[in-house]
């Protein structure tokens, strides 16, 4: 069976798959190497593609995972959402040993995923999320890791700011209707 990784209260998760309220695992520091830690979450094998945005869950705001932020994704051992490299980034959630061990281990090089060894535990990950419209997964395949295509947090915060320079972004107030009876 594959372990879970950051499903917290937040994200509408319940029982034995939520972690508990992310606010509450907030830390003020992560990790020595938290920095390699994300590249590796950044990389790992979507399960699942679908097409929606989200913000971060305790300020509303945009991040760097805002588009696609909840496909499953997995190294063959663990799974966790996409947007979970952004919350470790934030909120230095702390991690289970193991798992800090694995990537220390694999020097965070994402590891191939054959298959046809993971083709058991798919249907049963997907149908404990309720993702029951993924097709079969593929036993013939033996999936290389992408290369990393999320900006990194000092790359997305410029960006962003570039586009949205700082004022007013509401709407702007409406002019008052013209008073046809008084002429004004």
């Amino acid at each position: 069976m594959l372990k879970l990784l950051g499903f917290f209260d937040d994200f509408g998760y319940s029982g034995e798959v939520a972690a508990g309220p992310l606010a509450a695992q907030a830390q003020a520091s992560g990790e020595h190497d938290e920095a390699k830690i994300m590249e590796y979450l950044d990389v790992g094998h979507r399960l699942t593609h679908p097409m929606e945005a989200g913000v971060d869950v305790l300020t509303g705001e945009v991040h760097r995972h805002t588009s696609g932020c909840s496909p499953l994704v997995t190294d063959g051992m663990w799974v966790w959402r996409a947007d979970f490299a952004h919350y470790l980034e934030a909120y230095h959630v702390p991690l289970p040993a193991d798992f800090v061990a694995r990537v220390r281990e694999l020097r965070p090089q994402m590891p191939d995923l054959v298959c046809a060894n993971f083709a058991p535990v798919f249907n049963e990950v997907l149908l404990g999320f309720g993702w029951t419209h993924e097709g079969p997964w593929d036993t013939e395949s033996l999936l290389h890791p992408k290369p990393r295509t999320v900006l990194t947090r000092a790359e997305f915060v410029p960006k962003v700011r570039q586009e949205r320079p700082a004022g007013a972004w509401g709407k702007a107030p409406r002019k008052p209707r013209r008073d046809k009876k008084h002429g004004f």
